[in-house]
């Protein structure tokens, strides 16, 4: 696995140095990226996305049809979300705290109907979009304190950044600790401590979604080794952007 590790820094160093090469094709390509980010965000949660509407919800355009308001609003909060995780995902950063947490999911829920952001559940939910086994509503609270004050722990701090991303990622989805959007909350703290070593957002992708639900059933070994293969998948069609003139990413 170290020797994987190797290759996806190389393979980053690459695609840093592409992206420096021509500062307009760089912003285009971050442009492409960022959709394709929200669009298999969604597509993991089982919303499906028309890119014209992606890209008039970025564009703050001019809502003429009631019924897509809840679309966009979705899309601009995912936005947003996206942004505090860049602005604090820095080389010097400290770990996410319970605040922030709960703040990302209070900026994902942001004017989504009656949904309360950074809220725990009350209850299990029935009908769900994930059907691994999530802790009862009662141990919430005790288990998102000890992640984390585990994040902070020698043995946290010694995994490799790729580790920690799945590490958080995976204790997320067991804890499950909001009715709606926790998914999305986990894959930003997951991007949190990618961000923050160097590499770029890992986008697990949309035909993935039925690997993705089984790794989170079977364990963390699984959810990290499917990880580290969205890294290479980024990274390499990321490079293919650049070197083969490819227009779309994923």
């Amino acid at each position: 696995m170290r020797t994987v590790y190797f290759d996806i820094d190389d393979r980053t160093r690459e695609l840093k140095e592409e992206v420096a090469r021509d500062r307009s094709i760089g912003l285009q390509f971050q442009e492409k990226f960022e959709i394709s980010w929200i669009y298999h965000e969604n597509a993991l949660e089982g919303i499906v996305l028309d890119v014209f509407d992606l890209k008039a919800a970025l564009e703050h355009a001019t809502l003429e049809d009631g019924v897509l308001i809840p679309v966009y609003q979705r899309i601009r909060n995912h936005k947003n979300a996206i942004e505090k995780v860049k602005k604090v995902a820095t080389p010097s950063a400290r770990v996410p705290t319970l605040s922030f947490i709960k703040d990302l999911h209070v900026t994902l829920s942001y004017g989504l109907g009656e949904q309360q952001g950074g809220v725990y559940r009350k209850e299990i939910p029935i009908h769900r979009s994930y059907y691994h086994e999530i802790l009862a509503p009662n141990r919430i609270s005790y288990q998102m304190n000890k992640l984390v004050r585990d994040l902070k722990s020698k043995e946290f701090k010694q995994y490799h950044p790729i580790r920690q991303a799945s590490e958080i990622h995976y204790r997320l989805m067991k804890i499950f600790p909001f009715d709606e959007i926790t998914g999305k909350v986990a894959r930003l703290c997951m991007n949190f401590f990618a961000m923050r070593a160097g590499y770029p957002p890992i986008i697990i992708p949309s035909m993935e979604r039925q690997h993705y639900y089984d790794a989170l059933r079977v364990g963390s070994q699984d959810l990290h080794d499917l990880i580290v293969r969205c890294v290479e998948q980024t990274i390499e069609m990321s490079l293919r952007y650049f070197r083969e003139g490819s227009q779309d990413l994923f």
